[in-house]
């Protein structure tokens, strides 16, 4: 959330204009969420946070948020309280976390919870703790695996129900025009997010990709400070491009994601080019219809579902575009998700002649992670990309 450093200190000055850019905004949507007269949404990964914004609320995804806090508090102290409070240690880290900061009175009193079943049922039933902690109502939505017209219709009347509910029990009473507004923001800055992925094709431009990541770690969709983000990142990529040399072998990493100081980031980074797997999704390029804006925000949503198969087919797209040539499976501690799809990736990469190496990290609880017992395994890893 900082200012740039290490290699990042030394980028352009355009790229510098948008990591700074989105730090204050970070910044200002934090002041935002703890006023008093603010309403705000704890919401869930790849939540639809134009439904939020429409109905003049602030959503707080409540894990890229302990992700970011994380940073700058005692994060042993955090987890002692949840463990106090019988919480267990095989839980992945990124629900610990947010657990303990709730616990630890660090986040906003929310107005209403929202969430949905994806990316983990055991996000969801956090979700569903923090509702009943704060005593707000937890408004949930079921995304099933099927993408057909009857599933897509299923998914929209369900948000349609949830925006109902939340006129009726807080006032939060989002219009067609506000919607409508939302998604407009949304289009315009995915318009931008887009451009600079298409740029990321066929040039090396170092710090664009971290960057694609923090926004999509925001989902900040829907707000209109997130099309002139979106616009400057665009740009810095347009001028990198001017310059930067094509080739240069690139790896994808697949999984939760550290901060961007990381050790294991710094290390990797001198020997490779890092693309995230996340910002890339189909999903993240998608444009929403503006005249079936519910149906067209379910459809989007259904997308974002963990499913293999969809996975796999979206590995082939992103590994043929982007010319990647080896793949870093992060398995963090209790992370359910990864350990079941990494069969897939493995097989998938074995299939395509990929160079692949799963590791074995905590990105929030350290306890469970250290550098050097990893080290010795991605120095083989990058030996082989050589």
């Amino acid at each position: 959330m900082g200012e740039p450093h290490g290699d990042r200190a030394a980028a352009p000055d355009a790229l510098i204009k948008a990591i700074r850019m989105r730090s204050v905004m970070n910044c200002h949507r934090l002041a935002e969420a703890y006023r008093e007269t603010s309403k705000v949404a704890y919401v869930s990964e790849q939540f639809p946070t134009e439904v939020v914004f429409a109905a003049g609320a602030m959503p707080w995804n409540i894990e890229s948020m302990a992700i970011m806090l994380a940073q700058s508090v005692d994060v042993n102290r955090i987890f002692q309280l949840t463990q106090e409070k019988g919480l267990s240690r095989d839980i992945c880290s990124f629900l610990r976390g947010p657990h303990g900061m709730m616990l630890a009175n660090c986040y906003p009193t929310p107005d209403v919870v929202l969430t949905n079943d994806q990316p983990c049922e055991g996000l969801a039933k956090q979700m569903c703790l923090a509702g009943k902690r704060f005593d707000v109502p937890v408004i949930a939505m079921n995304t099933p695996e099927s993408f057909d017209e009857d599933a897509i219709g299923y998914v929209a009347r369900q948000i349609e129900r949830m925006r109902e509910r939340m006129a009726a029990e807080l006032g939060l009473e989002g219009s067609s025009e506000s919607l409508q507004r939302a998604v407009a923001f949304s289009n315009d800055a995915r318009e931008y997010y887009r451009k600079t992925v298409a740029l990321l094709e066929t040039h090396k431009l170092p710090g664009i990709s971290r960057e694609l990541q923090e926004i999509f770690g925001m989902n900040y969709f829907g707000a209109r400070e997130n099309v002139t983000l979106c616009k400057a990142l665009y740009q810095a990529a347009a001028e990198l491009a001017k310059a930067a040399p094509g080739g240069g072998k690139r790896v994808i990493w697949i999984g939760q994601v550290p901060e961007e100081t990381h050790e294991l980031l710094r290390h990797m980074s001198r020997e490779v080019e890092i693309l995230y797997w996340a910002p890339l999704w189909n999903a993240n390029l998608r444009s929403l219809d503006e005249t079936r804006s519910l149906h067209s925000i379910a459809e989007r949503a259904i997308l974002y579902h963990w499913n293999a198969e969809r996975m796999s087919v979206e590995l082939e797209r992103i590994c043929d575009r982007f010319s990647v040539e080896g793949f870093v499976i992060v398995n963090v501690w209790g992370c359910r998700n990864i350990a079941g799809i990494s069969p897939m990736l493995r097989d998938f990469a074995a299939r395509r002649k990929i160079k692949h190496i799963t590791i074995n990290v905590d990105l929030v609880d350290r306890n469970n992670y250290a550098f050097n017992h990893v080290k010795n395994r991605v120095d083989a890893f990058l030996e082989l990309m050589q």
